[in-house]
């Protein structure tokens, strides 16, 4: 599925107008090289332009093809409008109620289950990806996935009438970068990314 996604999100790249998809989206686009520079989880990424081609020399490994496709359609569907300041759940965003279940089970629980009991380790990680506090919950941390794009963690740790709990929610403006669909998967490789960084 996430390889038939990717080959359409290349092909519609390679559709756009390099010049206003980078003004859309916050990049960085020389024309002679003909090469977007983007940052993503606080990384720079370059993104060959028509190919699609993506490398970003900080990491070790390439991205999985889920990711490599979340950077293309955020460089196509980037719309330029302005952060709101204002946070949503997924069950917020367009059809997102249809989805929300999974979602919690893919991006939220595991939240809960990795920090928990350890909120201070949460505040570690997520600020390596860029992350800043927002002062929600006990945790709360908005990480700049895309320049445009940030998702917010938001951990509340247990105490004598609750077990601990996290939420993940999104800029209002999120619809106007990524279908719901493609936030579900931004959703899910936050969660992935902050997990991984413990073990």
């Amino acid at each position: 599925m996430f390889s038939e996604t990717y080959r359409e999100a290349r092909e519609q790249f390679a559709q756009g107008n390099p010049k206003t998809m980078a003004e859309l989206s916050s990049a960085e686009y020389d024309p002679e090289k003909k090469v977007f520079r983007l940052t993503y989880f606080n990384k720079l990424c370059r993104i060959s332009y028509p190919e699609g081609t993506i490398d970003c020399p900080q990491d070790a490994t390439p991205l999985p093809l889920e990711e490599q496709a979340l950077i293309l359609q955020y460089l196509t569907q980037a719309t330029g409008v302005e952060l709101s300041g204002k946070w949503i759940s997924y069950a917020e965003l367009p059809y997102g109620m249809l989805h929300y279940r999974p979602f919690q089970t893919e991006a939220v629980v595991p939240l809960t289950e990795t920090f928990g009991g350890q909120p201070g380790k949460l505040l570690q990680l997520a600020r390596a990806l860029g992350g800043e506090e927002i002062g929600i919950g006990d945790v709360g941390i908005m990480i700049p996935v895309f320049p445009r794009l940030p998702v917010a963690v938001i951990l509340w740790t247990a105490d004598e009438e609750f077990p601990a709990r996290a939420n993940m929610v999104f800029d209002s403006s999120a619809p106007a970068y990524l279908s719901t669909a493609s936030l579900y998967v931004l959703g899910a490789t936050v969660t992935r990314r902050l997990k991984k960084m413990v073990s």
